[in-house]
């Protein structure tokens, strides 16, 4: 029997480790003094620690206790309580960007990295969080087909992208076989689709629509440029 494993290491990017900060990332092996510089160490290991949100809701049942809020039992309070005292606290009540949060990332099971970036932007504490990156592999105890691989992220306030290894394989495949058909319609779309998923993660509007504009405009100057450079004689 095989045995699968995932692993990944990251740091956060900010100001400094707060109350917050180890509220919220504690779970992920956190390391405020390494690298230094301005990243502290975060980190998802196979056997050793998986955050789930019940993690995320102890840390912040202890970061209530530190700031004094009136809690109710261990045993009757749920994470969403735990959100609203905390939203009360740091005034952002009127902050749609928690309730869209939570309705949007279902509170069990894996905690996700992108909620709990937004959470802290939400409960600034002075921490200055400015991004997340973060990098994981697959790994198998048996030599099987495609049972390794490797993912990375990087999660701010102004671009989330997120990409794995698997991705060119069956992108290639993809591209390949729509090539050898002479189908560039269905070529075209799938190189479409690879540049709007990265154009989705900008947050700001304008800036996206900006870059499409000149990224359009690039592309064909490119084809433009194709067509009207001449072979030298080498070739």
């Amino acid at each position: 029997m095989a045995n699968n494993y995932y692993d990944a290491t990251g740091v956060l990017v900010l100001d400094r480790v707060t109350p917050v900060i180890a509220a919220l990332f504690g779970a992920f092996l956190l390391d405020a003094d390494w690298p230094g510089n301005g990243h502290a160490y975060i980190a998802r290991i196979s056997e050793t620690n998986d955050p789930h949100w019940t993690d995320i809701r102890d840390g912040l049942m202890r970061l209530a206790a530190q700031l004094d809020l009136p809690c109710p039992g261990e045993e009757d309070i749920t994470i969403d309580t735990l959100f609203g005292l905390l939203a009360d606290h740091f005034d952002v009540n009127d902050d749609n960007r928690l309730n869209t949060l939570v309705d949007a990332h279902p509170l069990e099971d894996a905690a996700s990295l992108e909620a709990l970036f937004m959470i802290a932007l939400c409960f600034n504490d002075g921490h200055g969080l400015r991004a997340i990156q973060f990098e994981g592999c697959w790994n198998c105890s048996q030599p099987r087909l495609f049972e390794f691989g490797g993912d990375g992220a990087f999660i701010s306030r102004e671009v989330i992208h997120y990409g794995d290894s698997r991705q060119p394989v069956e992108f290639g495949v993809g591209l390949r076989e729509a090539l050898i058909k002479n189908d560039l319609d269905s070529a075209t779309a799938m190189l479409a689709t690879m540049v709007r998923q990265t154009l989705a993660g900008i947050s700001d509007t304008g800036a996206r629509q900006s870059l499409a504009v000149r990224l359009a405009a690039l592309l064909h100057q490119m084809g433009t440029s194709a067509r009207t450079t001449p072979l030298s004689s080498g070739q």
